[in-house]
């Protein structure tokens, strides 16, 4: 369930938004459930008002349904939705990182690159590591691409659809039942970034991005 969490500045109605919708993104609220104000008043410490207004404003972004008397009902994700949004995602992201490889830092691989080892490590050992800490450091890698690209049209299109993509990644964190070969795949990547390869970088995304759709296709 969502985390209440304060910080200064905007409405309550803006609060109950920012964090509800965090939620459905990562997953802690999931596809097919049903939201009682009441209770998501008392998880956020507000009154139901800011709630209310904010599973309408959820509602009008197609996220919701709400249903007199029963609450708001979280749309689940549909077959094409994903198919169409992870092709998208590829081929914009693929194109990004042929410029965002000369725009970062080896700090920020470094970062990266120990944090996927750790991971790994962890399975090699027999571990499980937690999908959600796991999904967020996915997230991180592919948001820098992006981020460091310099096509400020595909930084447009990826921060209009940066909340369904966040949620499509999550579900496939969930569908996914090899950690290891994600953190691995991953670790390839920054080793590209780090060598400066565009060309070979390009084709080992696009490779991963496929992997990671095919994962989603079959769950």
């Amino acid at each position: 369930m969502i985390q209440a969490k304060r910080r200064a500045g905007g409405t309550l109605s803006d609060l109950a938004y920012e964090q509800i919708k965090e939620a459905l993104c990562d997953g802690s609220i999931a596809p097919g459930d049903i939201l009682s104000e009441s209770q998501l008043a008392e998880h956020l410490g507000m009154s139901r008002t800011p709630v209310r207004e904010a599973l309408r404003a959820l509602a009008s972004e197609d996220w919701l349904e709400i249903r007199n008397g029963i609450g708001a009902y979280v749309k689940p994700l549909s077959a094409k939705d994903m198919e169409d949004l992870y092709e998208v995602r590829c081929l914009l992201e693929v194109q990004a990182v042929k410029t965002a490889v000369y725009h970062i830092t080896g700090e920020e691989i470094d970062s990266l690159e120990g944090r996927f080892q750790k991971i790994l490590d962890e399975c090699k050992a027999g571990n499980s590591p937690e999908p959600r800490v796991f999904s967020a450091l996915d997230w991180e890698l592919h948001e820098l691409i992006v981020e460091r690209c310099q096509n400020n049209y595909i930084k447009s299109i990826m921060r209009n659809n940066n909340s369904n993509m966040r949620r499509y990644q999550f579900l496939s964190m969930e569908a996914l039942h090899d950690i290891r070969e994600s953190a691995r795949q991953h670790l390839d990547i920054l080793a590209l970034l780090r060598r400066r390869d565009p060309a070979a970088l390009a084709e080992a995304l696009g490779n991963h991005l496929s992997w990671a759709a095919g994962i989603l296709r079959r769950s």
